[in-house]
């Protein structure tokens, strides 16, 4: 809207050789440093070349020939930059209703939108849901959300890992324990406390002498029987397997529950190990994947040294092969063109390896995959492993979370706690960019005046309060064209941070880091604050009472929508 209106004044002062060999104007323009010297800046760096003149020059040339109109009220030269403003009630207009309309966020849409497929959270059944696990799944619902408000079909999808030897540890030690009885709540939990022994019966076996040697194979070669009897279905492995799982499932899907997040279909690794096999067995009779000491691998050279190996020589298949046949399921099943797996970034070669693997076995799609790799989440004392049992289970997360939120909330009511607790863990795990690991401390992520998704509920429920408070008309958006008197400097400053949100969905989605937009809701928090303590409000003059109103009215729209985006839903009352 605005830097439409100051490229348009822009290009008609400009040349037509100028305005073709510096190209996008949009790209020199930016934000001046302190909002009093205006609304949008114009760096002169590319005209400088083309004109063989210092930028601060040919800021002072283009000053005095630029001829304001529309939105544009007046430009100034400001070292290498002109800085332009706004005539603020037309502005404030403008903006009010674009908002209203639903326009503005539409205009974050994409060119040519495209039918994609975001695979996120994938959990493993038989452990245990934890803290560690929501970066995963904020990040994939939130990327889900952004590339639909760009106009993209997307498929959420989820991939379980509830195949392998891992559910074969904990199955094998649940076999040779059969004192332990399943409790009638928070199974996934007790799973996760076998899966854990195991691993640490398995780590005693570690040694170099005959007999932990020994001791060790056995131990694997029961696990290995538990798996294998599982892959042929006899009775009692898989009666307990199937049981286990769905306790798994079930409470998994609780969980997703409470945190907003939903899925369009579902994959299990259980389910593609069959037809894995069968593309194994193909590429090794089209000479694609060759034998190696008795295992079958694929051959990356000379992109990568290390072959795949899709097949071990005792003839299991690994996570590798399982990939190969979801991924062709994914594209053919769902008509997708183009496929994200949100997988931590310890996954990056695998991913490679796979990508790699599709493209020698002559798939074109493999093209379209595309690994969104984020850090990993740890705690304040280091790394969190479910195998070693030091991650934070999330069930024993959300207790301790609805109870101190519940103590601050007056009423404590559960919907409200429930959505302060979510926005917690959401915008602590998405503030961050995916390349940097989050640190996850519950006291620091609570705190209601930090940088936290309580203190951004809160500014958002405060924005509310006002409204109610002051009965805003019900044409709200009319006649703000009125108001002469807007345009204090708290004001453009957060009039004009909601004319960013369309730039900021575009580069959050089209970089599948988030932060960007949680950082412009943070910023929007702290803007509303500083225009609230600047600019009264209720007492105003009535066609500035209306402006600041609808400003305050657009600001809770926009930051609902930015909120939104994010898998937070906004409160009305805290």
């Amino acid at each position: 809207m605005l830097r439409a209106a100051v490229i348009e004044v822009l290009t008609r002062s400009l040349t037509a050789d100028e305005l073709a060999a510096v190209g996008s104007l949009d790209r020199f323009l930016s934000d001046p440093p302190d909002p009093a010297m205006g609304d949008l800046a114009f760096g002169c760096f590319g005209l400088s070349k083309l004109r063989r003149r210092s930028p601060a020059d040919v800021a002072r040339e283009l000053a005095a020939s630029l001829v304001p109109s529309g939105l544009v009220a007046s430009v100034e030269p400001a070292g290498p930059y002109l800085n332009f403003r706004a005539h603020p009630a037309l502005l404030l207009d403008a903006t009010v209703r674009s908002v209203a309309d639903g326009s503005l966020f539409a205009s974050a849409r994409a060119d040519r939108p495209q039918k994609m497929m975001v695979e996120f959270s994938q959990p493993n059944t038989h452990k245990p849901f934890h803290v560690g696990h929501l970066r995963n799944v904020a990040l994939g619902d939130s990327l889900v959300r952004l590339h639909r408000a760009r106009g993209h079909t997307v498929v959420a999808a989820n991939y379980y890992g509830d195949y392998g030897i891992d559910v074969a540890k904990c199955l094998w030690w649940l076999e040779t324990h059969p004192e332990l009885v399943a409790p009638p709540e928070g199974r996934t939990a007790w799973l996760g406390a076998a899966y854990i022994a195991a691993n640490a019966e398995v780590a005693t076996a570690d040694g170099d002498d005959d007999t932990t040697k020994a001791r060790k194979a056995a131990t694997f070669d029961q696990i290995r029987s538990v798996l294998h009897r599982m892959e042929s279905r006899e009775p009692a492995a898989w009666g307990r397997y199937q049981e286990t799982r769905t306790w798994c499932l079930d409470e998994f899907a609780d969980t997703y529950r409470w945190l907003d997040v939903g899925f369009d279909v579902v994959f299990y690794e259980s389910l593609v190990e069959a037809p894995a096999a069968l593309i194994v067995d193909a590429e090794l009779a089209k000479g694609v994947f060759s034998l190696s000491n008795g295992a079958i691998v694929c051959d990356l050279q000379p992109d990568l040294d290390v072959p795949a190996l899709v097949r071990k020589s005792d003839g299991t298949s690994l996570y590798l092969t399982w990939d190969l046949a979801l991924a062709k399921q994914k594209f053919d099943e769902h008509d997708i063109e183009r496929s994200l797996y949100v997988v931590g970034s310890e996954q990056r070669f695998h991913f490679q390896q796979l990508f790699l693997t599709l493209a020698r076995m002559g798939y074109a799609r493999a093209a379209d995959c595309e690994h969104v790799a984020y850090e990993l989440v740890v705690l304040p004392e280091g790394k969190m492993s479910s195998r070693k049992g030091t991650a934070i289970p999330l069930h024993a997360l959300r207790e301790e979370l609805s109870a101190v939120i519940a103590a601050r909330v007056p009423g404590g009511d559960p919907e409200t706690v429930r959505r302060i607790a979510v926005a917690c863990l959401k915008y602590g795990m998405l503030r961050i960019g995916i390349n940097k690991r989050v640190v996850f401390a519950i006291g620091d992520w609570t705190n209601p005046e930090g940088d936290t998704g309580a203190y951004l509920l809160y500014s958002l429920a405060r924005i509310r309060s006002i409204v109610r408070k002051s009965g805003v008309d019900h044409d709200w958006t009319a006649n703000l064209d009125r108001a002469s008197a807007f345009g204090a400097t708290e004001e453009r400053a957060l009039l004009t941070h909601l004319l960013k949100l369309p730039a900021v969905i575009e580069r959050a989605a089209t970089s599948s880091d988030p932060s960007t937009l949680a950082g412009w809701v943070y910023d929007g928090a702290r803007a509303f604050s500083r225009f609230y303590e600047a600019c009264r409000v209720i007492d105003a003059e009535p066609d500035l009472r209306r402006a600041r109103l609808a400003l305050i009215r657009a600001t809770d729209l926009a930051m609902t929508r930015g909120l939104e985006l994010l898998g937070i839903t906004a409160v009305d009352a805290m």
